[in-house]
């Protein structure tokens, strides 16, 4: 007596034979493969440039510092809640074009209160101005080669424009210089050297 196997079970049979069979190849002795990394450490974090004292100084803020964890980096400076004062939040991404090319992908309104800072070191910085009756919001960026860091800042009125202006735009020259000191602007194919 003959055992038929159904059509649609040899197809899973030869594929599993051969699996079977391939398995036993390759065993030379060479150990287990490695586990891959749990975490994979994050390129920047702008929080590496930045204090609380910092923040003080420049924005009149007391606030706590949230940097993350290294796969995971966060950079918020927050005051106490109800204190009034000034929020930072600061974030990077890598792009391949210009501080141009990167700000029009924001999409600014024609009436956007933009500027643009003298930053030393860096290669393009912006800021927008966003003056509300309840609110100051100023947004800066900074480009070093393909690393661009985004800034922004958050102030319940009542409050002093001009001041988190200059601190904003201070902001973007420590992340710059932080950039610089660390190459993490130049492209790693690149070749540059000091």
């Amino acid at each position: 007596m003959s055992r038929r196997i159904p059509r649609g079970a040899q197809r899973l049979v030869l594929p599993l034979s051969a699996l079977v069979l391939l398995t036993g190849c390759g065993d030379d002795g060479m150990g287990a493969k490695p586990e891959p990394p749990s975490e994979t450490p994050a390129l920047w974090n702008p929080c590496d440039a930045l204090t609380t004292d910092f923040i003080e100084k420049e924005l009149g803020a007391t606030t706590t510092k949230y940097a993350g964890k290294p796969a995971a980096p966060e950079c918020r400076f927050a005051p106490a809640e109800d204190s009034g004062e000034p929020a930072l939040t600061a974030n990077y991404q890598l792009f391949a074009g210009t501080l141009d090319e990167f700000f029009d992908q924001m999409g600014q309104t024609e009436d956007a209160d933009v500027r643009q800072p003298e930053v030393p070191g860096a290669d393009a910085a912006r800021i927008v101005v966003a003056a509300e009756k309840d609110q100051l919001y100023v947004t800066g960026f900074v480009q070093n080669g393909p690393l661009f860091e985004v800034v922004n800042v958050v102030d319940p009125a009542p409050y002093d424009e001009a001041r988190i202006v200059r601190g904003t735009v201070a902001t973007l020259a420590a992340l710059s210089a932080h950039a610089d000191e660390k190459d993490a602007g130049t492209p790693a194919s690149s070749g540059a050297t000091d």
